[in-house]
Parts: structure tokens; sequence; C-alpha cells
């Protein structure tokens, strides 16, 4: 399923005429089964999927389908780093970051585990609309991101809500820096992580290792990983250079911007801008190429 960015996320109807080897993706994928049923395999053994079935798997994660009965399904694939930026309202929503974006924002151990939960009748059918609608938009002559983004995020909250996913919820604090490095990012700011750690009730060095116990990273790699995330959708955008995307973010120059977007992103800007068909309409010469 090809992503762009004119498409940050697509929605499809898939029949399963046959079982599915172990395969995982390089984004997120969202399934709901909305006839028929399936067992589904995951390194926590085999599950027997009906309709309402709901399945998240994360980049990275690992997953088979077998003995599949007339069995359908609405897919939701979508850009990550799309969904991390802006609105953050979304960040208070219980169970959202957890579910639909922890793979992207920390750091964890081993591969990713799909999770698996079941949506009532009635939640199922408002979702299904909700992406029916998405779908519909998606294919019109212009679609518009913010009914896109408005809309994917109702369908987020209903599911999160379904899968009651709370094991994973952050303190106060770790949450405090979090927001203060997202509006650092947002205006231009540089980090500043003693003044960052300064409003948590604990000394800067404690706040940091609660802070990386929380996250798998250290507030200072949480910030250039999150410039990078913002850096990933503003590059989606063909009237902004690379060099101007570098400079909005705070970045000395364009060579510096490419060395820690191939760390953090695995690829080059240029190379990550290629993948997403983002045609540039200015001179990007002065650009390296990595």
């Amino acid at each position: 399923m090809r992503l762009s960015a004119t498409h940050p996320l697509n929605v499809e109807h898939v029949v399963l005429p046959h079982a599915i080897a172990p395969h995982d993706h390089d984004y997120y994928e969202v399934s709901v089964v909305v006839r028929g049923r399936c067992r589904h395999h995951t390194a926590d053994g085999a599950q027997e999927l009906e309709p309402g079935s709901t399945i998240v798997i994360a980049p990275g994660g690992v997953h088979a389908f077998s003995r599949p009965r007339g069995v359908e399904f609405i897919n939701l694939y979508y850009l990550a780093e799309w969904l991390a930026v802006g609105w953050r309202e979304q960040w208070a929503e219980r169970g959202l970051v957890p579910l639909f974006l922890a793979q992207l924002l920390f750091r964890r151990e081993g591969r990713p585990r799909p999770a698996v939960f079941r949506i009532d009748e009635k939640g199922a059918a408002a979702v299904g609309g909700e992406l029916d609608e998405i779908e519909r938009e998606l294919h019109g002559p212009r679609p518009s991101p913010l009914f896109l983004k408005a809309a994917f995020l109702k369908v987020l909250v209903r599911l999160s809500r379904a899968a009651d996913a709370t094991g994973e919820e952050f303190s106060a604090g770790v949450w405090s820096v979090m927001q203060g490095i997202e509006a650092n990012i947002e205006n231009g700011r540089p980090f500043d992580q003693s003044a960052q750690l300064r409003a948590w009730p604990v000394t800067a060095d404690h706040g940091s290792r609660l802070f990386r116990r929380a996250t798998g990273l250290a507030p200072l790699e949480y910030y250039q990983r999150r410039r990078i995330h913002h850096a990933c959708v503003r590059l989606l955008d063909h009237e902004r250079t690379i060099t101007e995307v570098a400079l909005e973010l705070g970045f000395a120059d364009a060579a510096h911007f490419s060395r820690l977007f191939r760390k953090y992103a695995g690829l080059t800007p240029r190379a990550h801008r290629a993948k997403y068909k983002v045609g540039s309409v200015k001179s990007e010469a002065s650009v390296p190429t990595g």
C-alpha cells in the first residue's frame, strides 16, 4: 500500500481468499473485520477473528492469517509522522498514543506485537462510516487535509476506547516534558533541557532518568527524534525546499539536518521526498544528497 504526500493515509476493503504467511510493514496498519472469520497469528499465539475484531499492527510487527472463511477487512494505513504532528489534544486522549504512535515516538526493545481487540456493533458501524467518508475524500479531486485528519482522529478515538489501551500512560512530569518539547519545536525555539526539567519537582538528573525509563530515550534524544518527525511532515510540502525545512527547525545548515535525518529516519531528506512522491517547485541544488 503506497502512501504519498497527498495521501498520508489510505483506506481499502480487502477480501482474504487464502492464508497469508508471516509478514510485517514499514507503516502502521489498522484492520477491522467486516464479515466472515479467520485465524490471526502473532508472537503471542493465535486468535479467532470475527466481525468487529480489530488489529493494530505497528511498523515491524509480524503477523499472519490462516483458515479464512469469507472474511473481509476494512484496512487503514497511515503515515505516523503525519498523525503525530499538530493537534496536541490527541496526546491527552487516553490510550491513543500508546496504541497508534508509541512505536514511532519511543524506543522499544524487540519487535512490536500487534494489538487485537473487539469493537461492538454500534462502534464498528460508526468506524466503518468514518472510513467510508475518508475513502471518498481521498478519491476526490482535492482531498482536504483538515477533513482527513479530523475524520481519522475520530476513528482512532473510537478504537482506543474500545481497546481500553490504558497500560502505558505516562506520569504528569513526563507528559509535561513531552509537551514542552513539542511547543519548542512548533515555535522554532532551541531545546533547553534544564528549563524543561525545572518544572518537575525532582532534580534534573532524576527527572532525566524518569523520562528515559518511561520512553526509552533521554530528553535531548527525544527532542531530536521529534524534530525529525516534524521535518518528515514539512518535507511533504512541495513548496518548501529541504534547506528551508532545516532552517525552520533550527538546524545550522542543510548538511547537519541531512545527517540527523538519516540517523533517525533511515534515509536522506531527498530520498524521503522521493518515497512519498513530493515534486519540488524550487531549486534544491545547494542541498547535499547524502
